[in-house]
């Protein structure tokens, strides 16, 4: 984005419509919020959002910094809620600690998103074509004047760093690209990281070379460069040519639906285009020898915004609307606002339009490949109400329902708890190139095999109520009672897929559930996507242990266990030492995965119940009660019994099989023979998971739990969440970070 975000009523340039997915964490304040029903009106009908108030702590959250929602990444991910990332005062996690806390982790998981090797003439024809005013004669004459002055001859460069120089506009020794591209400055970053927008980030961002169009002149702003240079001064360093991957890839900085990127080592060059869906990278070609980078360079200076990516459909709200909405939503004076409108029925061509006013996104230091959820807080400029509004790039796949009409369905059949969907649509843009384009390209004949790409579509919609988080709840039964059960399941036959601490609410005293874009209905066997569902903390056993397991409604019924346990961990005070607690959450909810498999520690917990004292937390027994035998009960499906009991168990069912007929008991010792031989096949392990294996799947069993604990005597009446403290390892982990050409005078500073 070209919003310079501290300058209050800045007049955007050209290229400042920015692409927009706005923030605010899941875990934040109100994720994608979900509108609630409120359970204590009978007729069923929905609380509007006219008469909505943020409360204080929402004013709070609002006004803090806006960061975006978890990401999907694999459809799974351990962020935002690793345990050691977090700090002292925080609320929710930061990222010092996470699945990808250094870029080399990065490049690693987007060996499978990555599709080539796209002919460079191809790629310039597809998504550079030549600009309206090309003049031919015009390019050849610059190429063959670089060409026999020997303005692209690098081999005399004995350092990448001097390199860089032949970039830059002011001052340069060599403006090697500046005759084919004068609208654009290219600047050495390499020193120079940004200070300004990757506040966020775990670590720096210094690209060699950035590209910018509005005529910055020096230091390195992701929000305003149009794309970047980078350079690995040995050919021996391009991975590309071995198909293996990215070993440092461009991380998702800007808002925009693509970004491009320039790779050259001392000799030769290749162009990368980045979308959600993964990257398409060109062959190596000689750009002295060959004119494709200058070309590249000449159309992209050309081009118009929307060819490099900007999402013109989202544009800088007026300064009295912008005023109006930062007023409503508590936000600082210096915020930027945008406006993007969703229509209210995406299947009517002239429907008419919701109108939001919405703040900037932030820039976060992720992979760029994903369903990049986003929601935030946004004002209704029609109707003066606060909605919730979020956009994410969702599974375009075949039985795979955008999330608005998964709400539609939701509301359809009265489920209780969750949001009102006001509006939603799949964003149309007006060129086939700001489509995703990468599955697209990977069938093409050129094209290595990847089954791993995945198509994902743009996807908007607008909730309409704004709720706090659940790690926000006021009293430990009250995080008990927020946790959605049955109604999606079995009224509207949909699978949610992801039940975590960040997709559940808690909206005037009640959880609701939200985020509904991996959701499955119950109609459709078998997965739905190349990757497993959920997040990583909260999925079940089974699911962590299993990367290509199936997600059914077993695995959402345990998710509802590791949320309150997760969350009564990390904000209930307990009996645990310190050592005890720490170790519990890291070495059972976040283990960290090998080769796509989290281990067993989970199932190992469930079944042994380690780690845990008689009492667990300061003077709440119910909630101790509750956690146990939701543990008891889900620890049938991993228990293994010894051959020997099993037999015996067996040999029971055949000696007694004639008293347990279906015939009327007509006599008296008749069915006291029957209580007695139950009472003892009760008690034998083998008969307790038999019978456990037969209900792991029932909403009803699971239920009866929770009611049972609810309604038992012993809850704290003001309990609030309180950030507990945990012991903080003081090993380093994650690589030292360098640039390329390990210069001495860089900082070199270890990834926490």
């Amino acid at each position: 984005m070209t919003l310079d975000p501290t300058i209050p009523n800045e007049t955007p340039t050209v290229d400042a419509v920015i692409p927009v997915q706005p923030v605010v964490q899941d875990s934040q304040l109100a994720p994608t919020t979900p509108t609630q029903r409120n359970s204590s009106v009978d007729d069923g009908t929905i609380i509007p959002a006219a008469e909505l108030v943020l409360s204080q702590s929402a004013l709070q959250d609002l006004q803090s910094a806006i960061i975006d929602t978890p990401i999907k990444w694999d459809s799974s991910t351990l962020l935002p809620f690793t345990t050691l990332a977090l700090k002292t005062g925080e609320k929710v996690p930061s990222l010092s600690r996470c699945r990808v806390d250094t870029l080399n982790a990065m490049g690693k998981e987007m060996q499978d998103h990555v599709v080539g090797l796209m002919s460079v003439e191809n790629f310039l024809d597809e998504f550079l074509p030549n600009p309206d005013n090309h003049d031919p004669s015009d390019f050849t004459t610059h190429f063959t004047s670089a060409y026999n002055t020997g303005v692209f001859d690098m081999q005399s460069v004995t350092k990448e760093e001097n390199s860089y120089d032949r970039f830059m506009s002011e001052p340069a020794p060599i403006n090697a690209i500046r005759p084919f591209a004068p609208q654009l400055s290219f600047v050495n970053t390499s020193r120079h990281s940004d200070t300004q927008n990757c506040l966020l980030f775990t670590f720096n961002i210094k690209p060699d070379v950035c590209v910018y169009a509005d005529g910055t002149s020096r230091s390195c702003n992701i929000s305003k460069f149009k794309l970047n240079i980078e350079f690995k001064w040995n050919d021996a360093h391009d991975t590309f040519s071995k198909h293996s991957g990215i070993d440092k890839p461009i991380v998702s900085q800007t808002d925009k639906g693509f970004d491009t990127l320039a790779w050259c080592s001392i000799l030769h060059s290749r162009i990368l285009r980045w979308d959600r869906e993964g990257v398409i990278i060109t062959g190596s070609f000689d750009y002295n020898d060959k004119p494709y980078l200058a070309d590249f360079f000449y159309c992209y200076a050309r081009a118009s915004p929307e060819m490099h990516g900007v999402n013109i459909s989202v544009t800088p709200a007026s300064a009295k609307d912008a005023d109006l909405a930062r007023t409503v939503l508590g936000l600082p004076t210096t915020t930027r606002m945008f406006k993007v409108a969703v229509p209210e029925d995406p299947d009517i061509e002239d429907s008419s339009q919701l109108t939001l006013i919405i703040p900037q996104p932030v820039a976060r230091g992720f992979p760029p490949v994903g369903h990049w959820t986003r929601t935030c807080p946004a004002f209704d400029i029609l109707n003066k109400k606060i909605m919730m509004f979020k956009d994410s790039w969702r599974m375009s796949i075949k039985d795979v329902l955008p999330e608005g009409e998964t709400c539609k369905l939701l509301m359809s059949h009265k489920v209780h708890n969750i949001a009102r969907c006001i509006a939603f649509h799949n964003v149309i843009h007006p060129i086939p190139q700001q489509n995703t384009q990468t599955v697209k390209s990977g069938s093409a004949e050129w094209a290595c095999p990847n089954k791993a790409v995945t198509p994902h579509t743009l996807h908007r919609l607008a909730l309409d109520i704004v709720g706090e988080k659940l790690n926000d709840f006021q009293s430990s039964k009250q995080l008990v009672q927020s946790i959605p059960h049955q109604d999606v399941y079995e009224n509207a036959k949909i699978l949610h897929q992801d039940l975590s601490v960040g997709n559940i609410i808690i909206y005037r005293g009640q959880g609701f559930l939200i985020d509904c874009d991996l959701a499955k209905l119950l109609t459709i066997q078998g997965p739905q996507q190349t990757t497993r569902t959920g997040t990583w903390q909260f999925m079940s056993a089974h699911l962590v242990k299993h990367s290509r397991a199936i997600h059914t409604v077993e695995d959402d019924l345990k998710s509802s266990l590791y949320i309150i346990l997760w969350t009564a961990q990390m904000f209930k005070e307990s009996y645990m030492s310190i050592i005890d607690q720490t170790q519990f959450i890291t070495q059972v909810l976040d283990a960290d995965p090998l080769v796509g498999s989290g281990g067993c520690a989970k199932s190992s917990w469930l079944v042994a119940r380690t780690y845990f004292p008689q009492d667990i937390f300061v003077d709440c027994k119910p909630l101790d009660s509750v956690i146990l035998e939701l543990a008891q009960f889900f620890s049938h499906r991993y228990s293994i019994l010894p051959p020997e009991e099993q037999e015996e168990l067996a040999q029971l069912w055949i000696t007694f099989k004639h008293l347990f007929t279906e015939e009327p008991v007509q006599m008296a010792g008749h069915q006291k023979m029957i209580d007695f031989m139950q009472n003892i096949m009760s008690k034998l392990p083998a008969y307790k998971k038999e019978v456990g294996m037969r209900v792991l799947h029932s909403h009803d069993s699971v239920i009866k739990i929770y009611n049972k604990y609810l309604e038992a005597p012993g809850w704290p009446v003001q309990d609030a969440a309180v950030l507990q403290k945990l012991h903080l390892s003081d090993k380093k982990t994650g690589h030292c970070m360098y640039t390329k050409s390990l210069c001495l005078l860089q900082d070199v500073t270890p990834v926490q």
